[in-house]
């Protein structure tokens, strides 16, 4: 009897064991959900490497890539190629509206492509400015393309015509056109696997964990992605150009025009620094620059080898803050072309002189004009001459009948030792001027 018992019982675990064998396999991870949008810049790659990192440490079982793009910047579109071909989880990349350009790399890296009805994939040829990338980066690019397409199954050939205009495959694209596809169009050729109206009805159809987790961007990489937006980052660089330049023409003392000026510049770098495309480095290289500029405007007389190195300096850091060469000039040339002229409107127009005049002093405060210096002793050195103690380059210091006195020049440069005489005294401002000799 007892025996029989132990023959039962061991005969219901077998049967439960089965049933269990049996049971369709649930995922008992999180699904991530890592979206790619807006520019493919080295911003987003860090974004979506960190939500990749992510996903893997908190142990998820599958990562679906939202993609909805109009493409960007080839480097960045590889590294988040590879690492999701390299992914040890199943990876599934789901057009939500378009990945065009450096998006269909993207897209078709992951083991699965699924596209949204309507969605379109293609359109990927290089391009610098408004042409057609060189050869050699044109052959490199169809050429990843193909590779990528073949190592997930798909067709090597159609994914290099995405890129190459020339590519002609029969009864699909000419010569000349640039293949895009449907969502459609795309199932059938085989390049899409499956088309779905959104990513739950995916997470149905492919068995995926309910449980999804969307990672969101820090307030560092919104903020970075925003200031380094091609069309911000050329108003920030006009900004500081403009108002540097304009703080100089006016030649008053540090105000407005500079504060924006400066803001301006430093929110471009921030940008940079924080979207990953600059090193300290290249902000340390502005900055030294700009104080080389100044120091040519306002200490050393003329524009010479200081100055240019200082123009040098801040263009070198400007170029090394984009992600290729092409991008920087085009960035540059539109910065100079908008901060031209908004330094013509501030300086010429009259109604805009008005309206920043009530921002700046710009009332002088001299005798003329009845102001009384509270040192009213230093009246007494107008007409004086003296011994220059220091160069003064326009300031410095001169011996003015056996007193140390702070001058300053209208502009000119005078060398230590020089004689120079008082022409006028406004406030708490001795200016001189090398001493006229008359020879007999």
């Amino acid at each position: 009897m007892k025996g029989k018992k132990y023959r039962v019982l061991l005969m219901m675990l077998v049967i439960s064991a089965l049933f269990i064998v049996s049971m369709p396999a649930m995922s008992s991870g999180e699904t991530y959900i890592i979206p790619i949008e807006g520019d493919i810049d080295n911003g987003n790659w860090l974004f979506i490497q960190r939500a990749y990192n992510e996903a893997l440490d908190n142990g998820a079982t599958a990562i679906i890539f939202e993609i909805d793009t109009y493409g960007g910047y080839i480097d960045s579109a590889m590294k988040i190629a590879d690492l999701i071909l390299a992914c040890p989880l199943p990876t599934y990349c789901y057009v939500s509206n378009k990945a065009l350009s450096a998006g269909s790399l993207i897209a078709l890296a992951g083991e699965k492509l699924i596209m949204a009805p309507g969605a379109t994939i293609g359109a990927a040829e290089p391009r610098l400015f408004n042409q057609t990338a060189d050869p050699k980066t044109l052959s490199m690019w169809s050429t990843k393309l193909s590779s990528i397409a073949q190592t997930r199954g798909r067709d090597g050939e159609i994914a290099a015509a995405f890129a190459d205009v020339e590519m002609e495959i029969e009864g699909l694209t000419e010569q000349g056109q640039l293949l895009t596809l449907s969502s459609i169009r795309a199932l059938e050729l085989g390049i899409a696997d499956s088309i779905c109206y959104n990513r739950f009805d995916l997470i149905e159809e492919y068995e995926l964990s309910a449980t999804a987790i969307k990672p969101g961007k820090s307030f560092q990489e919104k903020a970075g992605g925003l200031l380094s937006d091609p069309l911000i980052s050329m108003l920030l660089l006009a900004l500081g150009i403009a108002g540097i330049v304009i703080e100089i023409a006016t030649a008053g003392s540090f105000g407005v025009f500079g504060t924006v000026g400066l803001l301006s510049f430093a929110l471009f770098f921030i940008g940079r620094f924080w979207a990953g495309n600059i090193t300290v480095g290249a902000v340390l290289l502005f900055f030294v620059g700009l104080i080389l500029i100044v120091l040519e405007i306002f200490i050393i007389p003329g524009f010479g080898v200081t100055g240019i190195l200082g123009v040098i300096a801040v263009f070198a850091s400007l170029l090394m803050a984009s992600t290729n060469f092409s991008h920087a000039l085009l960035t540059l040339g539109g910065s100079l072309l908008i901060a031209i002229i908004l330094i013509i409107i501030t300086l010429r127009n009259k109604t805009t002189r008005k309206i920043w005049s009530k921002l700046i002093l710009s009332s002088k405060l001299d005798t003329e004009s009845g102001y009384v210096s509270h040192d009213e002793s230093r009246l007494a050195y107008l007409g004086k001459s003296g011994i220059t103690l220091t160069i003064v380059r326009p300031a410095g210091t001169a011996d003015i009948e056996g007193k140390r006195v702070d001058v300053v020049t209208n502009g000119e440069f005078i060398e230590a030792g020089k004689r120079v005489e008082v022409i006028l005294v406004e406030g708490t401002r001795v200016v001189v001027r090398e001493e006229l000799r008359v020879e007999s």
